[in-house]
C-alpha cells in the first residue's frame, strides 16, 4: 500500500459549499477511484489525472489493461506448457480448478 500523498492545506475541503448529495457523489467517486488505483505510485497517479475527469477513459484504459494481461497470461501458460509444466502445476499456480484452467487456456490458445 502506498503512503497517502500530500493533499493540500487542512483548512479547506473538496466538499466545501457542496450540497449533501453533491458531497456524497464526490466522496463516492474518490473512494471508487482509490479502489482503482490502490497499487499505484504517486507518480503514476499524477500521470493518470486525465482518467479522473471522465469515467469512459478510465473504463477503456482498464479494459485495455485487462485484455493485455489476458494475452500475457495466455502466453505465460503456453511457455509453461512448452517447458514441460503439467496442467496440474499451472492450475495450482493460478489457484484455479484444473478443469477451468484447461478449458480457458488449452483452446483456442494453442491446443497443447
Amino acid at each position: 500500500m502506498r503512503r497517502p500523498p500530500y493533499t493540500g492545506p487542512k483548512d479547506t475541503s473538496d466538499f466545501d459549499n457542496l450540497s449533501p448529495d453533491e458531497a456524497l457523489r464526490a466522496f463516492t467517486s474518490y473512494r471508487l477511484l482509490g479502489d482503482c488505483f490502490e497499487q499505484s505510485s504517486d507518480d503514476d497517479l499524477a500521470e493518470r489525472g486525465r482518467l479522473i475527469g471522465d469515467w469512459r477513459i478510465l473504463v477503456k484504459d482498464r479494459q485495455e489493461q485487462a485484455q493485455r494481461a489476458e494475452r500475457e497470461l495466455a502466453a505465460a501458460v503456453r511457455l509453461a506448457r512448452n517447458e514441460g509444466a503439467s496442467w496440474n502445476d499451472i492450475a495450482r499456480t493460478l489457484r484455479l480448478p484444473l478443469e477451468e484452467t484447461r478449458a480457458h487456456f488449452d483452446w483456442p490458445y494453442g491446443g497443447f
